[in-house]
């Protein structure tokens, strides 16, 4: 169950993905074909996952499954409301490794759980409808409780903070300069008053022209307000609906509903609602909400809900929604939604959307459109091949098989002085069609030229083949090809297409301002490798 594997699908068959699955993990799978649905299709992309998870996205909690020796023993899964399984892995959050022998227990029922050796705890709770089974979260050296609640997820993956260490060093230095923002209060009576002053006073509404100047006076970082309204800017305790700032707006704890300001808003706490800024939003905690700001974004906890800037978003933990960007997205864990920007998306593992010019993540269940998509567990092929215009080129192909990008360059080594060669760019998308079988569909745009650019000599191709993977990295692929070819008339120094013997051109057209087209039938076939 635990054995990690990288496989996909792509509308297959529920028996066959399972028979694909238990060579993989070198197991067998045990279930009654009347018990299961097994006709219905799986899609889906699973990297240096455990088999556990695999089921666990596949089923989405419907199939109960237990490991005798090499048997995979899969059944039904009782009915929700009389009893419902919980488990899942405890992590590291820094690390990602396993957390062993950590305590999971329900503090109302006392019911719990240890973790094994792969970070794994698993307990069934009965009659869920009438039993409140929030989860806390016990081991050594880690912060020491954490609450999870169940109702949202039956099978969860629990990062754990070290004591000593919450982030990482690159998380760290991006959010301290942000949580030391305060400081510029601590010589003042305010800040001795709000250090002394633990509880949290609760006021109705507050109106201040600067901190420390207004109705909460200079006990106002201990004050949490309903409404709250900053002439130039304020200081609170939190605000539990709606805050204006004219320039800027501080809060130690959360914000709710509504949060606006000229310049900048930063919290200590949780946001929800609405934040919006001038100039940028910075937040030390999580945010469910919608944030917009004129230039940058930064929260250091999990993000639900979206992000928009005009030039940055930074998310040192998840986000769950959308990232959107005029210059960059930046998320230091995963993504579940979309990312998109003008120049650069940046995630660990995403599940959902990248679209920028730039995207890289480490893994990727969804599809990354940009010119350059680097995916670091997914889809790379350097491609050496032929056409019928060009005997050799060569293909760089990154992404994944659902989605990749594609560089290429060709070339027709000839005895005059100057060399025909080519250079392009494209996409494609390659779906499994049996075992180690792949349909190639791609759409590509190369200049053809002879020595240097000087005038529009445009192929645009459209391609169909077939791709086999004859060893792990190593395939052959070939397929025909209809071109279509737009060139500047006027020129006189084009290279010619084909040498020898080519293929025949099918129709011929010509436009205003000298352009002509021309389009054929043609081919392509090769290697690939990595």
């Amino acid at each position: 169950m635990e054995k990690r594997v990288s496989i996909s699908a792509q509308e297959e068959p529920l028996d066959q993905f399972l028979n694909r699955l238990s060579k993989e993990v070198g197991g067998v799978f045990s279930y009654s074909p009347s018990a299961l649905d097994i006709s219905r299709n799986i899609s889906g992309e699973f990297t240096e996952q455990s088999c556990r998870e695999v089921l666990e996205e596949v089923f989405e909690g419907e199939v109960n499954y237990k490991q005798k020796g090499a048997y995979l023993i899969l059944t039904p899964a009782p009915p929700s409301d009389k009893e419902i399984t919980i488990s899942g892995y405890v992590v590291d959050e820094q690390s990602g490794e396993s957390i062993k022998d950590a305590t999971v227990y329900n503090p109302i029922t006392l019911q719990s759980s240890t973790t094994d050796e792969f970070g794994f705890f698993e307990f069934q709770v009965k009659n869920p409808a009438a039993e409140n089974f929030q989860l806390v979260i016990n081991k050594k050296d880690y912060v020491d409780t954490l609450l999870i609640d169940n109702r949202q997820s039956r099978f969860q993956k629990i990062f754990l903070k070290s004591e000593g260490e919450n982030a990482s060093p690159i998380v760290q230095s991006l959010t301290e300069p942000m949580k030391n923002f305060w400081i510029w209060t601590k010589n003042s009576v305010g800040f001795t008053n709000m250090e002394n002053v633990q509880d949290t006073i609760n006021r109705k509404f507050q109106l201040s022209l600067v901190p420390f100047i207004g109705t909460n006076k200079k006990i106002s970082g201990s004050v949490r307000n309903d409404f709250s309204i900053n002439i130039l800017g304020g200081f609170s305790g939190g605000t539990n609906k709606v805050e204006l700032g004219g320039l800027f707006n501080i809060n130690r704890g959360n914000v709710g509903k509504l949060q606006l300001a000229g310049l900048f808003n930063q919290t200590g706490g949780t946001v929800s609602g609405l934040q919006m800024s001038g100039l940028a939003n910075v937040n030390l905690d999580s945010v469910k909400a919608v944030q917009l700001a004129g230039i940058s974004n930064f929260t250091t906890g999990p993000v639900s809900g979206v992000q928009g800037a005009g030039v940055l978003n930074i998310a040192t933990s998840t986000v769950k929604g959308a990232q959107l960007a005029g210059v960059i997205n930046y998320t230091h864990r995963d993504v579940k939604g979309a990312q998109l920007s003008t120049v650069m998306n940046i995630a660990r593992n995403v599940k959902g959307l990248q679209l920028g010019l730039i995207n890289y993540s480490d893994s990727i269940s969804g599809v990354p459109i940009g010119l350059i998509s680097f995916v670091r567990k997914g889809y790379h092929k350097v491609e050496i091949g032929t056409d019928e215009m060009l005997p050799l080129n060569f293909s760089l192909r990154t992404g994944t098989r659902g989605f990749y990008n594609m560089l290429f360059a060709g070339i027709r080594p000839e005895k005059t002085g100057s060399i025909t060669w080519a250079f392009g760019y494209g996409v494609g998308s390659s779906p499994r069609l049996a075992n180690k079988l792949y349909l190639n569909i791609e759409l590509s745009s190369q200049q053809m030229i002879k020595g240097n650019v000087e005038a529009l000599n445009l192929i645009n191709r459209g391609f169909l083949g077939l791709d086999y993977q004859v060893a792990r990295h190593f395939g052959i692929y070939a397929g025909p090809s209809i071109n279509l070819r737009v060139y500047d008339n006027s020129f006189n120094n084009h290279p010619e297409l084909f040498t020898g013997s080519g293929p025949k051109i099918v129709s011929e057209k010509s436009y205003s301002n000298n352009f002509k087209s021309q389009s054929w039938w043609g081919f392509r076939a090769g290697i690939r490798v990595f």
